[in-house]
């Protein structure tokens, strides 16, 4: 009788464990991106001072919008002549640079055996931008039950659209101008503080300015960085 209790435990044990036992599954959903950009910029100067004349060319060229341009980086190299009353400077700059990226992202769920998971990523669009009819494969009965859509009924609907269209390009546009107005009101702080020689306040205000600053906005702000070897 005292072996028959045994071996039921035993079997008992040996079930709860076996049933205990489930496998794990992951899932995973992986992205990567990748980019690369590059510059080259090359630049030439010169000046002549004479008795009562003087004549100076700024040929340092355009800053690249690009390629994360570092305006301390490259060689800049000139030389110097004097002759009498007359004098003047030849310079040159070679600049050239790249930025690669390369991004890799995983998102990963663990769930036991029997579980549902799920991994997702939406875009919500709180408003219709257009009304595309699908008609086919109908009886034709359906179809007569159908009243007609008129000319006036798709006006409307492509007036919505328009309408609706125009709101969020205006939102839009009235986003992008608050940013270019921050920049710029930085940019001119900055100018101020170079101006009262508080380099530092500049500096701060014109990295400020280039996060968000864009066109030929963002092109000043470069020059003045690049004249201060920034």
């Amino acid at each position: 009788m005292l072996f028959r209790l045994f071996a039921c435990l035993a079997v008992a044990s040996l079930t709860g464990l076996n049933s205990s036992q489930a496998q794990l599954v992951v899932q995973q959903v992986p992205f990567q991106s990748a980019g690369n950009s590059y510059y080259d910029a090359t630049g030439l100067t010169w000046g002549v001072n004479g008795p009562g004349f003087f004549a100076n060319f700024n040929g340092n060229g355009a800053v690249a919008p690009f390629g994360n341009f570092d305006p301390n980086a490259g060689l800049r190299t000139g030389v110097g002549f004097r002759n009498g009353p007359w004098s003047g400077h030849l310079g040159l700059t070679l600049n050239q640079g790249s930025s690669r990226s390369n991004q890799s992202t995983t998102a990963s769920l663990t769930t036991t055996d029997g579980y549902p998971g799920s991994i997702t990523s939406q875009t919500v669009r709180p408003f219709v931008t257009g009304v595309v009819p699908i008609v086919g494969g109908a009886p034709v009965g359906f179809i007569q039950d159908i009243p007609p859509v008129t000319s006036t009924g798709q006006q409307n609907l492509a007036s919505v659209a328009q309408q609706q269209l125009a709101e969020v390009q205006q939102r839009q546009q009235a986003n992008h101008d608050a940013r270019q107005k921050t920049a710029y009101q930085s940019f001119q702080r900055g100018l101020k503080a170079e101006q009262d020689g508080n380099l530092r306040m500049a500096r701060a205000n014109y990295q400020n300015a280039l996060r968000v600053a864009e066109g030929e906005l963002r092109v000043e702000i470069l020059k003045r960085v690049q004249a201060n070897n920034w």
